[in-house]
């Protein structure tokens, strides 16, 4: 006895389903039992019960997983989201899945997974739909009450994605390969079961499913390499695959080991190393595991660049590491982060003991009603530089604006007789230059007063006249911080 799925939703014909209650008998008495036992033994390893949480696309790989999870019995809720980039063939993927399932009896959750422009084009195509699924997956696992997420990532993927490593670079760390569980709650039971395998699988059943024509695209790199394993037997996918086993067993070891030499002070945007260890294969493995921790889609880093970067730190002052990060170095740190982008222009409006936060920083104003009160005031803990006091003409109103800078602005430091380019003031005071549009500047009457956290300017300067006195005080609100980034290369 067989079970006949048959399944042409693109055309607009009936699904039709046969004997659905004796999918386990069939399972039993059919040549796809490998696959079942396989998805079977996974579960059972692991202790999952589920329900799971089965995304689906369409395509062979997820719908054998769905049926076959089917077959086992296994509670689960099926999960397709929709990128709408292939049209009218998207639509026929998510008409295909919708009637599966309703033939199966399985719960469909759909999901509208359009992708971001701007992530596009700072990640590419693939990178940007695997984050859109990857939130959209776990929203709705949320919803449902899943354990897990089950998708179906097989072994012929697995070498796809080794011999992409071993192309690409990055040591024993990538050639872990894709992971049978993740830590957030991301499952591949049909990690151990090749297409071969889930081809015969739907062919038994005699299921078409949908077939993704932007997997023949030459464009994108796993295709070549699809393209070239196909001329190879199994056996060849076996040991590629087996490399990822083993990777993952001895990274354990080594992550230990990592984690001892690791002294490095993270925070969201960066990574600081105040140093290395000695061993060259420690310092090239520190970088890569804080390069994927800050730029996971990275594609160009290769094991010849993390040799040359490793071996390059005593002198290294600045260079681009990937396409969104750089390492630099400051004093006796080095930093690796994000590349920083252009600050936009902000403009607020500030009086005496009020308040405002811009690029991470809170500033305010105060007045000093006594000159003793503004002089050997205390830098309160926490605050990014000491206070500075400066002076008005007696009575002023005491309206100043914080804006960052403009084209032309002029600005008088302390002890010259004139005005000078705020740009020039800040090369020479070494402020990196992408810290410079992060400076709040406080304004008087189209007068720049002071450059925050860095000087006060000589005409508002305290004398001996009979002005009035005002102290700005400036305070860290961010992880990494204005001042980190502006004084340390002036005072060394």
């Amino acid at each position: 006895m067989r079970v006949i799925l048959t399944l042409s939703a693109a055309k607009g014909k009936d699904l039709k389903l046969r004997n659905l209650r004796s999918f386990a008998v069939c399972a039993a008495q059919d040549d796809t039992l490998p696959m079942i036992s396989h998805a079977q033994h996974f579960l059972e390893a692991h202790g999952i019960r589920g329900p799971l949480l089965v995304a689906v696309s369409g395509g062979p790989d997820s719908t054998a997983l769905l049926m076959a999870l089917a077959e086992i019995g296994m509670p689960t809720v099926a999960a397709h989201v929709n990128h709408r980039l292939r049209g009218r063939e998207s639509d026929e993927d998510e008409a295909f899945v919708r009637e599966l399932c309703q033939r199966l009896g399985i719960p469909l959750r759909v999901a509208d997974g359009t992708l971001d422009p701007q992530n596009i084009r700072r990640h590419g195509v693939e990178a940007a739909a695997r984050d859109v699924r990857h939130v959209r997956l776990q929203e709705i696992r949320s919803e449902v009450g899943a354990t897990h997420i089950a998708t179906a990532h097989q072994k012929n993927d697995q070498a796809e994605t080794i011999l992409m490593r071993l192309m690409t670079g990055g040591g024993l760390a990538a050639l872990r390969g894709i992971h049978p569980m993740r830590a957030d709650g991301v499952i591949r039971p049909l990690l151990e079961v090749t297409r071969a395998d889930i081809e015969s699988f739907l062919r038994e059943r005699g299921v078409s499913a949908r077939v993704d024509r932007s997997n023949a695209d030459p464009r994108f790199l796993r295709n070549r390499i699809r393209r070239v394993l196909a001329e190879f037997d199994d056996e060849v996918i076996d040991s590629l695959a087996a490399i990822a086993r083993q990777a993952r067993e001895q990274w354990d070891v080594l992550e230990r080991v990592l984690d001892d030499a690791d002294t490095s002070t993270k925070t969201e945007n960066e990574t600081r190393f105040q140093s290395f260890p000695a061993g060259a294969w420690l310092r090239r493995a520190l970088l890569y595991r804080h390069i994927r921790r800050l730029d996971p889609h990275c594609r160009d880093i290769s094991s010849a660049d993390l040799e040359r970067i490793a071996g390059e730190l005593p002198s290294l002052k600045r260079v681009s590491i990937t396409a969104n990060l750089e390492l630099l170095r400051r004093g006796e740190e080095w930093i690796l982060r994000r590349k920083p982008t252009r600050a936009a222009e902000f403009e607020i409006e500030l009086r005496p003991n009020e308040t405002v936060e811009v690029c991470g920083l809170r500033v305010r104003v105060s007045q000093v009603l006594s000159r003793e009160d503004g002089e050997g005031s205390p830098t309160p803990r926490g605050s990014l530089a000491p206070l500075g006091t400066f002076e008005l003409p007696k009575n002023s109103e005491p309206k100043f604006t914080i804006r960052n800078r403009r084209q032309g602005d002029r600005f008088q430091p302390l002890g010259m007789s004139h005005e000078k380019k705020l740009k020039d003031f800040l090369i020479d005071r070494k402020i990196p230059i992408e810290a410079r549009d992060r400076i709040p500047l406080l304004v008087w009457r189209g007068k720049i007063v002071c450059v925050t956290g860095v000087e006060i300017s000589e005409a508002f300067k305290v004398t001996d006249g009979s002005g009035d006195l005002y102290e700005v005080a400036i305070e860290d609100t961010s992880q990494e911080g204005l001042q980190r980034e502006t004084d340390r290369p002036a005072n060394q």
